[in-house]
């Protein structure tokens, strides 16, 4: 039976909401579907001091970024604090609400006709920022290019479930699953689903990440690296009034203390990444405006299981047994958030299951795990994290000091944090202290890293039963047959040490009381096309 879902009317909203993940998280990508594949998180709000009913346009709007951009090509680039950028330059053919259900976007309605079928009708008269028609030719000619092997883009693992995809006419496109894959809309509701220029593709070839051509309300005018990106208004934007601001600049400010310095300064009016401790004063201080709300990430350490000392299962637990949850989520997140147990956050609420514990500290039996892998008086091992992060500076040496206590001798190397991802691909590491920032359908949280060939399975890690599950959930009819085999999912790669989960972020921002309109989604992406300043 055919499933319509219309036009859907976005209405600007007055309120301030709350935004992204107060740490920095590497991403691949994923999001969900209605009904049976959405996980719907409702997001908090909070009026703004001088709120003002009215939209006010002009002006630029100044954002705290706690990395530099690594690239603006949302086929190509693989850093979390990209995709903050991505939001404000393109559209996708679906996107997620404020309660993540995935609603109209480019195309102004689909059809399914079958588990394997969807047919986009795409709206009328979109231009790219280069002129261009974005149609169904452009459309196919972006699924081609993520398929094509040859441009080895991380999102192709991502939708390698697609068989086909066809032009029926100038505004359809339709696309053919190899067979029913439940998150599918939740994946092209983020950056698989992203939709560049082939023009402009095809003009600046590798260049394409500096150039970028998108339809979203903001074009690029410039990037210089590590100072500042900034991007325009796009008149042409297909939603009329809208976007509100001249131009957004992006600055990268990793030390967080300094971003708050900044906004408070009205240096910059918007914080992507707040530090817990910072909370009492950002809510104390009367021109500033603190923003929290449910995230569907996690932050932890990744754990290379294939090479060096966490090859070995008995010294992974040991390491995951000595790891104090608690004495972080007290010395580095002040208890804001939760204590994770695995990588389906609450905020997923549809999929969360608070049957799953986390791991409490055992410092006996984090011993005896050393003695049966071989190594009762400890090893040592190198702790990889991102440099200019008081936050990771934190977490490092409070899990260096833990680890000791039980005679595992911990290095930390702090590197920037594209050299970080780099290490992660290469499998140049121990242990990376990293997260992820979270997708709105659990297995974006799930198969990215813990599948044998997940394009971010920076630990190696390959489970038969693992690998068989994520089909069985892709292929499943409904949200309780999902959700049983995620509980499955998450208890064996917990079994397996895979992963030391340490921390559900919520979703924190800060701003000025003169920003007002923004909308917050639980996925922690910040979108600023309504958004003005009073």
């Amino acid at each position: 039976m055919s499933v319509l879902y219309g036009r859907r009317t976005f209405l600007r909203q007055a309120l301030i909401a709350c935004g992204a993940t107060g740490l920095l998280a590497a991403c691949g990508p994923a999001a969900p579907a209605p009904s049976a594949t959405s996980a719907p998180a409702a997001a908090a709000t909070a009026a703004p001091a001088g709120a003002t009913s009215a939209p006010k346009r002009g002006g630029t709007l100044k954002v705290a970024l706690n990395s530099d951009i690594i690239g603006i090509d949302p086929h190509g680039a693989s850093a979390g604090v990209d995709r903050n950028v991505y939001t404000s330059v393109y559209n996708g053919l679906v996107a997620p609400d404020k309660n993540l259900n995935i609603v109209p976007d480019l195309a102004e309605s689909w059809t399914t006709p079958d588990p394997t079928t969807y047919v986009f009708k795409l709206r009328p008269n979109v231009k790219f920022h280069d002129g261009t028609a974005c149609d169904a030719t452009a459309v196919k000619q972006n699924f081609d290019w993520i398929l094509d092997p040859a441009n080895a883009s991380p999102r192709k693992p991502e939708i390698d479930d697609v068989d086909q995809v066809s032009l029926v006419d100038p505004l359809t496109v339709k696309i053919t699953l190899k067979s029913a894959f439940a998150p599918f809309l939740s994946i092209i509701s983020d950056r698989a689903g992203y939709i560049v220029s082939p023009t402009a593709r095809a003009k600046f070839g590798k260049d394409f990440t500096r150039n970028p051509v998108g339809t979203g309300p903001f074009q690029f005018a410039e990037w210089v690296k590590d100072d500042h990106a900034t991007f325009k208004r796009f008149d042409g934007y297909f939603e009329s009034g809208i976007p509100n601001f001249d131009q957004i600049t992006y600055r990268p400010i990793p030390d967080l203390s300094v971003g708050l310095t900044e906004l408070k300064t009205g240096n910059v009016d918007f914080l992507y990444s707040v530090d817990p401790k910072d909370v009492p004063d950002i809510k104390s201080t009367p021109n500033l405006v603190y923003l929290e709300g449910p995230g569907v990430g996690y932050q932890g350490l990744w754990i290379n299981t294939a090479k060096g000392p966490l090859s070995n299962k008995s010294l992974r637990q040991a390491v995951n047994l000595a790891v104090d949850r608690e004495a972080l989520l007290a010395a580095v997140y002040f208890g804001i958030g939760q204590i994770a147990a695995g990588p389906i956050p609450p905020g997923l609420t549809n999929f969360f299951d608070s049957s799953v514990a986390y791991v409490k500290r055992d410092v006996a039996a984090a011993k005896q795990k050393l003695t049966e892998g071989g190594q009762p008086n400890g090893f040592s091992m190198v702790l990889k994290s991102q440099s200019g992060s008081p936050i990771q500076d934190k977490i490092t040496q409070l899990v260096q000091a833990q680890l000791g206590e039980i005679g595992i001798q911990v290095q930390i190397q702090t590197v920037e944090f594209g050299a970080l991802l780099n290490a992660g691909d290469q499998g140049d590491f121990d242990a990376l202290s990293l997260g992820w920032s979270g997708r709105i359908d659990p297995d974006g949280n799930i198969e990215p890293i813990f599948q044998t060939k997940g394009a971010f399975n920076y630990g190696k890690y390959s489970s038969q039963a693992v690998d068989d599950a994520i089909v069985k959930e892709r292929q499943a009819a409904d949200t309780a047959s999902r959700k049983q085999i995620f509980l499955e999912l998450q208890q064996t790669i917990n079994d397996d040490d895979a992963y030391v989960f340490t921390y559900f972020p919520p979703t924190i921002f800060a701003a000025t009381n003169t920003v007002q309109g923004f909308q917050i989604t639980p996925d922690g992406l910040m979108r600023f096309k309504s958004t003005w300043k009073a």
